[in-house]
Parts: structure tokens; sequence; C-alpha cells
């Protein structure tokens, strides 16, 4: 009996992984993918179809001269294009609110779209090792900005200071080393090195090279012009939202911080409140990996911009996804056990 309430203690308790949610995410989570039409009255013009490759965006150009009446009432935004060509970015799939971001069509936009300095420097933050990107949007007001960027730049290096890696996580090259009974949640996925380290980058919401992907990160929400933002990039480019820099406060930063850094808990990525970013990247190569593993969940920890409308994506496949049908028959299977278990002490006594 004792051997029986050993085990189902054991089989019933949660046991994340050790790698923090900032690395796994970064090694196991496949960007979110957005949808960019170029919409046009005629055919459209070659230097406005080139899409790189390495990009989380699928592309298509449509010509309304050749659409029926349906097929346009069928493309959501159309009705807020006031000139043509012009392009619309849907947002990923699984995002609760559909509707597309208009911007004009030249190509000079279109290269705004696909990329930009900042997103440069991110990427390269990210891919260097650093834990967290802190995006600091600044507003107009100058004294706002530098009073967030100090309270910011303060508590990110008391969190540098205090968090440390969680025990248990294992290099790929020492996975032979450390027994057979390794979880292979526990391994790192590349040799990027593994430290708590955060950065911050500065952008002017004036800056007009980063017109489309300010209003990618704050997901198109508008803000008072005034308020410096801050917003917290993580992974392959995922946010949690913006903050307003008159809310935030070093405990906010801290406990961002804190879980961002900590042991993951398995779930699906599905569920996770948040969203992810337009990026040129080549994550795969750069990471030497071409695993990909869906099954981690972020808790809803931090106070965003957002109402809730468009927040982050919805947990439509969730239910259906493999590990929760995992967890649901390990459940039921721990029921089964208890059961028996139960029936033949009785039976015994």
């Amino acid at each position: 009996m004792k051997k029986l309430i050993l085990f189902l203690c054991l089989i019933t308790q949660a046991v994340p992984c050790q790698v923090p949610v900032f690395r796994y995410a970064l090694e196991r989570w496949e960007a979110d993918i957005f949808r960019l039409q170029l919409i046009t009255r005629g055919t459209p013009p070659a230097d406005l179809q080139s899409i790189p490759d390495h990009l989380n965006l699928e592309f298509e150009a449509l010509d309304l001269d050749t659409l029926t009446t349906a097929e346009q009432l069928s493309i959501v935004g159309l009705e807020r294009i006031t000139e043509y060509p012009s392009f619309l970015l849907h947002p990923p799939d699984n995002w609760k609110n559909p509707e597309p971001i208009v911007f004009p069509g030249t190509s000079s936009d279109l290269q705004k779209i696909i990329d930009s300095p900042v997103r440069q420097l991110i990427k390269n933050d990210l891919l260097s090792g650093h834990s967290t990107v802190w995006v600091l949007v600044e507003g107009t007001d100058e004294e706002a900005n530098e009073t967030t960027y100090q309270q910011l730049q303060e508590t990110l290096k008391k969190a540098q200071e205090k968090i440390t890696i969680p025990e248990g996580v294992i290099q790929a090259d020492q996975v032979g080393k450390v027994g057979a009974d390794v979880s292979l949640d526990d391994v790192l996925r590349s040799t990027i090195p593994l430290k708590i380290s955060f950065k911050i980058e500065r952008v002017k919401r004036s800056d007009l090279a980063e017109q489309p992907f300010l209003r990618i990160l704050t997901a198109n929400r508008p803000s008072p012009p005034e308020e410096p933002l801050v917003v917290p990039i993580f992974g392959r480019g995922r946010t949690p939202g913006p903050l307003l820099g008159s809310t935030i406060t070093p405990d906010t930063i801290m406990n961002a911080c804190e879980y961002l850094c900590g042991a993951c808990s398995c779930q699906v990525k599905s569920g996770n409140p948040g969203y992810d970013i337009l990026f040129l990247a080549n994550w795969r190569e750069k990471l030497n990996s071409g695993l990909v593993v869906v099954d981690k969940k972020l808790p809803n920890t931090l106070p965003t911009l957002n109402d809730g409308s468009n927040d982050g994506p919805e947990d439509k496949a969730a239910l259906n996804s493999p590990s929760v049908k995992f967890t649901i028959m390990l459940i039921i299977g721990i029921g089964a056990i208890w059961s028996i278990g139960t029936v033949l002490i009785w039976k015994k006594n």
C-alpha cells in the first residue's frame, strides 16, 4: 500500500522541465505566421512581390480587376483601402482579432514591413543569448522617457544579479555523461550561451523606418503619444504585449524576469497569451537545430495595454493537442490504478 501511494504521489506531481522559458521558446517554438496581401487594380508590380525566405510570412498578390464581386467581398479589410496598390497585413490565424493592418503599396513600405534596424538588433540580441530584450518605445515626453529608462535599467540590473539558471539544465554534449534517465526536456538544443542577461533597445515613435514594426509590436493598438511603452520580447520574437511606462513598477519588471528565466511547465503554445512579431530570421540555422516542440505555456502575468480583444491567440486546438490528450489519459489511468488498489486492499482486509 505504501508503495502504491508513493507511486501515485510521484506521477501526479507536475514536474517542469528545467530549461528556462526564454530559452525553451527560442529553441523550440516556431513563430506564428502572418499573411501579407498585395491589393492592386491591374497587374501587380514585380518589385512589390519580392519576399525573402526565412520570414514568418505568407504572401499573396490580388488583382481586383480579375476577381468577382463575391471574391472581392471575401477579402478581409478591403473596405479600408483607399488607394491602390496597398498592402493588407493579416495577423496569425489564431489571433482573436483578425483585422489586418493597412500599408501603402510601395517598395519602400514593403521593405519596412519585412525588416527594420531595431528588429535586426533584437534578433541579434536574442541569438547572442540575452534572456529577454526590453524595447523602450519613446513618447513625446522626454522626462517620462528617461524616468522609465532609468527604472527599467536599474531593475534589470538587479534581476541579473538575483536570478539564477534553474538547476538540472543539460548541455547537448553532456547528455551521455549524466546517465540514461535524462529527460530530453532538460537538454539544450543549441550552443548559444545560456545566461541571465537583459538588453534594452530604444526606439522613437517618430522613427519612419520603424513604423510598420511599431504597429505590429503594439498589435496596432493606440496609446497616449506622450507615454513611453515598454515591450519585453523573448524566444523567436514573442511578446506578452506593451506596458505603459506610467504603470510599470520594479515589481512588474522583476516578476516578468523571474518567470521568463524560470523553469518551464508543460502546456501548448496556442493557449498562451501574447503574440509573435514579424521577423526576418533563419532561426533554425542560427540555432543549429531542426527540432520544434510546442508544449509550454506562459501564464498571463503581465498587465498589458490590451483590453483582451487582441492580446493573444485563441486556444481552439489546445484540447486536441497530444500533450493535453496525454494528460487526460494519465489522469484517467491514475484514477483506475487508485480504484483497483483500493479494491485489492479492501478484499485483503
